[in-house]
């Protein structure tokens, strides 16, 4: 019999986290419902970074994994250039980690494949459900809809950046900020791009997926074709003149976008002029400083995903960290069974070291690639590496959770400090915030490797 069987969980939020946690706990005999504010799951949605950490739990559900891959991009060098179209570096891509894929799907595809499995072994649905409260007792916690509660014996909220139940385990209400960027983006066919301009036949004509950043001051511009699917992916940084209350996404003005890259390189220039106008999203980077508490007074609420540790784009790793959180969350509580605040209570101290680093990553490449220093960058162009470290790509979730489980409960239960072994070794934590990082002058960057 399943450690499992007969508790039950709510999952707020069907995003890639939420999905994970809700298929891990189902296969391990739960029975979970997950709530999702939108009213249906559709494919829309740009590229997204499915890392090996990522794709080695997506591995164990059926054939999820190779649905994803089908037309999944899996570009084998990132091009660095600056403004002017320069190759600084070409940074080889692994295109897997022990035999786990990198993956460029797109987004809404993935989370389509991944919600059809979560459907196909009973983890069950609410669409169009928004969750105003959450609540606990030292038994039970609960979700309110309207005047509605829902009960259950533990409850996780994946629900996002805006999630209420950071408040409830925070103590204190607290709103995102701005990280001081938004970003274009978009997702478009190739056929949109303008066959008669010549800076434009190195895409149009493609025979291999390709990866390209340009860098400049406080900008970062990315364009990735799928040969697979015929479609591209575009992304540009710029400053956030918006206040954090304002809409987290809005349409993009593509004359904004031109202004933002005038006097760039023609052929990023010539890409984003053949955006269609109804594809661009300006989309604002909102944070939270790290928090060290996820889980409620009793220890029967946790938080996971961006509710938890927002990254920025530039970490490549938020779908991936929440895939980890799901796992890592389905293999303690499986350990603790009934005991659900200490299965939640391990799931927080095996990933909070890890997924600050992972934040703190995403910050530190932002900064190398906007404040670049060029002469660093003659004497060694590796400088500006989108880091891919063994211990970041090679990690197994939820085989770590289980094999940590047991040293895990001892620190706890003997009040003894717990150091994981799912980050660089000789690693020590130090707490940090968005005003720490935004003083960073390069000079005490974390080494990765």
């Amino acid at each position: 019999m399943s450690n499992l069987e007969g508790v039950s969980v709510i999952v707020v939020g069907a995003g890639f986290g939420g999905l994970t946690a809700a298929i891990e706990l189902r296969r391990k005999g739960a029975t979970v419902q997950v709530f999702e504010s939108t009213k249906q799951l559709t494919e829309q949605g740009d590229t997204i970074q499915l890392a090996s950490n990522a794709t080695k739990t997506v591995a164990k559900w059926g054939d999820v994994l190779q649905k994803i891959a089908e037309d999944s991009a899996r570009p084998r060098s990132l091009e660095c250039q600056n403004s002017q179209g320069q190759l600084l570096y070409n940074q080889p891509l692994p295109l897997d980690f022990d035999g786990f894929p990198v993956l460029y799907p797109s987004r809404g595809k993935a989370h389509k494949a991944i919600y059809d499995h979560a459907a196909s072994i009973g983890v069950q649905f609410r669409f169009g459900t928004r969750v105003t409260g959450f609540f606990e007792t030292e038994t039970q916690a609960g979700v309110e809809i309207g005047n509605e509660r829902v009960v259950a014996d533990a409850v996780i909220a994946a629900n996002g950046v805006h999630s209420k139940a950071r408040a409830l385990v925070a103590g204190s209400p607290q709103n995102p900020s701005s990280s001081g960027f938004a970003a274009y983006r978009c997702w478009f066919p190739v056929e949109a791009l303008n066959r008669d301009d010549p800076f434009l036949d190195e895409i149009i004509n493609a025979k291999e997926d390709r990866y390209w950043v340009w860098i400049g001051p406080d900008v970062h511009a990315l364009v990735m074709t799928n040969i697979k699917m015929q479609w591209l992916a575009c992304f540009c940084t710029h400053k956030d003149i918006y206040t954090a209350a304002e809409s987290w996404s809005s349409p993009g003005k593509k004359e904004d976008l031109l202004k933002v890259v005038d006097g760039w390189d023609e052929r990023l220039r010539a890409v984003f002029n053949s955006i269609p106008p109804e594809k661009l999203i300006d989309w604002k980077l909102l944070w939270r400083d790290p928090l060290s508490r996820w889980l409620s007074q009793h220890g029967r609420i946790a938080l996971l995903g961006d509710a938890a540790h927002p990254h920025l784009p530039s970490s490549g790793q938020g779908a991936a960290q929440a895939i980890e959180d799901g796992a890592t969350m389905g293999a303690t509580l499986d350990r603790a069974g009934k005991d659900v605040p200490l299965g939640f209570r391990a799931y927080e101290k095996i990933r909070y070291w890890r997924t600050n680093l992972t934040q703190r990553m995403g910050w530190e490449l932002r900064h190398l690639w906007h404040n670049t220093d060029w002469e660093k960058v003659k004497q060694d162009p590796k400088v500006l590496e989108f880091r891919q470290p063994y211990w970041l790509f090679g990690a197994d979730p939820e085989g770590y959770a289980y094999e940590a489980y047991d040293e895990v409960v001892d620190c706890l239960k003997n009040k003894k400090e717990f150091i994981p072994k799912n980050v660089p070794q000789g690693y020590r934590h130090e707490e940090w915030t968005m005003e720490d990082m935004l003083k960073q002058d390069g000079t005490k960057f974390v080494v990765y490797d």
